[in-house]
């Protein structure tokens, strides 16, 4: 049998889609055919994304919404679902925040930011996420989470801490959804070239301390980003955003149909053999 993978006909939901990782994983959903709903706080945002969605020839709506508020996330399912004709098919969590500051500098109010965000928000998706999957006996919930969850980082400690539970959270998510016949899985993307790495750069650039303000010319952003593709993966090259997006399709796939509870690395090798 062919690999087509055809989602003609299902309800996607895609948070932080309207950026970055989450606006690709909605366009490639939208591309196989789904209509796609997103959510994202910036609304400019958001509706550009529609648009995008719709000039694929499905449908595409949209819902203001901030993950670390119960009460944004109980109101995205309803609209999502009443988008769908009352059900959703595949629930994907790629809204998140990065902290750039070292944990020996960080204060409690960024820590607690991040953490409302990361966690709190995964929280609220799977609470009210999976009541509408398990309700209907089917469907799928995929978590970004992220590689610097997988060891904890020399860098960016609270951020790894965070997205440490983001796994630790689909784990659980995954056994307690199981016997209704949903599968949660958790996307953990490598090294990309997106608005969030750029903020890494200038953590880089600053020694990770809030309070430093170096300056980070475009040379010296070229030369931090080489140095961290070169040191940290393997295959020699930065992933993309249609890397990640293809994994996500897939393992909201039937071709995935036997894979629950996995934590699958895009990131050319950066994690192989730990």
């Amino acid at each position: 049998m062919a690999m087509n993978i055809d989602f003609t006909g299902k309800t996607v939901l895609v948070t932080g889609g309207g950026r970055g990782l989450g606006k690709e994983m909605a366009l490639q959903f939208a591309g196989c055919g789904a209509n796609v709903y997103i959510a994202n706080r910036k609304e400019d945002q958001g509706l550009a994304t529609v648009k995008e969605i719709e000039a694929l020839g499905v449908k595409g709506g949209f819902t203001k919404c901030d993950v670390a508020v119960e009460e944004d996330v109980k109101k995205l399912i309803a609209d999502a679902a009443a988008f769908g004709g009352g059900k959703i098919d595949v629930i994907v969590n790629a809204a998140g925040v990065i902290s750039l500051q070292d944990m020996m500098h960080t204060t409690t109010e960024e820590v607690q930011r991040l953490f409302n965000i990361n966690v709190v928000g995964t929280v609220h998706m799977i609470k009210h996420g999976l009541a509408h999957l398990e309700a209907n006996k089917g469907g799928n919930m995929i978590l970004v989470s992220s590689i610097a969850g997988r060891d904890g980082m020399g860098m960016l400690q609270t951020y790894s801490a965070s997205k440490a539970a983001v796994t630790s959270l689909m784990q659980s998510a995954a056994k307690h959804a199981a016997p209704y016949g949903v599968r949660v899985n958790a996307i953990l993307p490598g090294i990309i070239r997106t608005a969030m790495w750029e903020e890494i750069l200038e953590g880089m650039n600053n020694g990770w301390d809030p309070e430093v303000h170096n300056e980070l010319t475009p040379e010296k952003r070229e030369e931090l980003w080489n140095a961290s593709v070169k040191s940290m993966i393997p295959l020699g090259h930065d992933q993309k955003e249609e890397d990640i997006a293809w994994a996500t399709v897939f393992l909201a796939s039937d071709f995935a149909r036997e894979i629950t509870s996995q934590a699958l690395c895009i990131d050319g090798g950066t994690t192989s053999g730990r």
